[in-house]
């Protein structure tokens, strides 16, 4: 008998055990997903895919490409290390929403020499109109950001998906996992609430579709 109450004081003390593992894994997990979807190489992806959709020519694909590569993702991430490192950004996710105006306003920036470029260098208007859909958005977050704090990675993701649904229509329908997944890290985190997610989500969808149709329809 006393061995049986030996062995299941021992398993209750294994649970917390068992259940702090199981969050901490959790933790890792979203941490992961956080990290493999950032913004810089959500619009680095979608700026290849849309370059090898469109164009036969691959000089203007390499120029896209390389704008891209420079302006959305090198030196995005480049200056958030550098204000990691100056303390300016406490964390890795800018909780405090104060920590996110200077990251906004110099992504504003790339992005408008991205668009001078892509206008210099006469890429494709769907190029051109991913461009402003990213200074677009880039503009509403400024805004929203100094009452409010929004998911940048929810943009992050809802950009490249309305590109991508505007190419495939409903054959991209599939890649909701990936806001889907990049929603529940940002809950698991707590670094947002659902209702920043959902909008940022929406907020880098829906404009983008509609900028992307419009510019189609001056081709």
């Amino acid at each position: 008998m006393t061995n049986y109450w030996l062995c299941k004081a021992s398993l209750m003390e294994n649970i917390p055990q068992k259940n702090g593992t199981g969050k901490q894994m959790k933790q890792k997990t979203a941490k992961i997903i956080s990290y493999l979807f950032i913004p810089p190489i959500n619009l680095l992806g979608i700026f290849i895919i849309l370059s090898n959709q469109i164009y036969i020519d691959d000089v203007l694909k390499l120029k896209t490409i390389l704008i891209a590569l420079i302006f959305g993702f090198i030196l995005p991430i480049s200056l958030f290390v550098y204000l990691r490192k100056k303390g300016k950004i406490l964390n890795d996710d800018a909780t405090e929403k104060g920590e996110r105006t200077l990251p906004y306003i110099i992504g504003l920036g790339l992005a408008v020499n991205a668009l001078i470029l892509s206008f210099i260098f006469e890429l494709h208007p769907l190029i051109i109109a991913l461009w402003l859909s990213y200074i677009f958005t880039q503009i509403v977050m400024l805004i929203v950001n100094l009452f409010w704090k929004i998911s940048a990675h929810l943009i992050g993701v809802g950009i490249p998906f309305a590109a991508m649904f505007f190419l495939f229509q409903t054959d991209a329908l599939i890649l909701l996992v990936i806001p889907i997944l990049v929603g529940w890290a940002r809950l698991t985190l707590k670094v947002h609430t659902p209702m920043q997610i959902i909008t940022g989500f929406l907020l880098g969808a829906l404009p983008t579709y509609y900028i992307l149709n419009g510019a189609i329809k001056l081709l």
